[in-house]
């Protein structure tokens, strides 16, 4: 068993220079599109059932969009993906990212302005939008029938994890989704391999390995998720490095 060490990451960093910062993004967006990270998400997205006969998952306030929030959103890019498959799955989906990063929420809008440039773009400005949040000091808001993260646990403290699944669950959605790495050894030397022979960032080279290093086990990731109170979740294992812990309002 791989042993937790987390150390800060260089994209941590609220001073990294932002040309430094934009190259990182690009490049996790390189590595999250191809591990498939959007398509994990979606695969319990697209569940939901909006139909008038569904109690069990009807979207908020009595309307057939389902609202979905995402902590920690980073540059976006998987809202933005995930907005087009709800597009191509004809579904009615609102998708905001939330970030405490200035940059990021700056690069995310950006990116989402060029997405959706176009004839749709009214349609697309409407499914996607961005704003800076601080979820581990602010309360996250209400009116979301899904409220998910990926790839910030692992930046995180265990009782700092807590916490923020604590916070999710108060927002009273729907579902909750936290999608991260996994510790291990197999994944540590996939995910060293691949951000070098994939990006050219030396702060993604760096954040990369760090990350499955500070990551946590399936098990300990339930054992925080029930201390929080989301009793019921289940973790799926994604091969090959990736976990999604998954649960449902009953």
């Amino acid at each position: 068993m791989l042993l937790r060490s987390r150390i800060p990451e260089l994209m941590d960093d609220p001073q990294l220079d932002r040309a430094l910062h934009i190259e990182a993004l690009d490049g996790l967006d390189l590595l999250n599109r191809l591990s498939g990270a959007s398509e994990v998400l979606w695969s319990e997205l697209k569940k939901f059932d909006l139909s008038p006969e569904n109690d069990s998952y009807r979207a908020s306030a009595g309307t057939d969009k389902l609202r979905v929030l995402d902590v920690a959103t980073g540059g976006g890019e998987n809202l933005i993906r995930l907005a087009r498959m709800a597009a191509s799955a004809n579904r009615n989906f609102e998708f905001v990212g939330t970030d405490i990063s200035p940059s990021a929420i700056d690069y995310a809008n950006e990116k989402a302005k060029r997405s959706c440039s176009g004839a749709d773009s009214s349609d697309w400005q409407s499914r996607v939008t961005f704003m800076q949040l601080d979820a581990l000091k602010e309360k996250i808001p209400s009116g979301f029938d899904v409220v998910m993260t990926s790839l910030f646990t692992h930046h995180l403290d265990p009782e700092d994890v807590i916490a923020l699944l604590r916070n999710m669950h108060a927002s009273d959605a729907r579902m909750i989704l936290v999608n991260d790495l996994v510790r291990s050894r197999r994944s540590y030397c996939l995910v060293w391999l691949a951000s070098r022979l994939l990006t050219r960032s030396s702060v993604v080279h760096f954040d990369a390995p760090v990350s499955v290093r500070a990551a946590f086990t399936p098990g300990e990731m339930r054992s925080m998720a029930l201390e929080a109170g989301l009793q019921g979740c289940a973790v799926q294992l994604h091969p090959p490095c990736r976990q999604l812990l998954v649960w449902r309002k009953r």
